[in-house]
């Protein structure tokens, strides 16, 4: 039962750690990691159909 508990304390530390690092310097929004000459992706809020 203790391995069983250390390896989900593991796995949840370990998810919260891969969170900060994604978060903080991997992702990018849409908007902004495919803005080429090809595509032209605005911000989400400016191009909705009905607004």
């Amino acid at each position: 039962m203790k391995v069983f508990l250390a390896a989900v304390v593991f796995a949840v530390a370990l998810a919260i750690g891969a969170a900060f690092v994604l978060d903080g310097s991997y992702q990018q929004p849409s908007y902004a990691a495919f803005t080429t000459e090809g595509a032209r992706v605005s911000d989400p809020g400016t191009n909705l159909i009905g607004n």
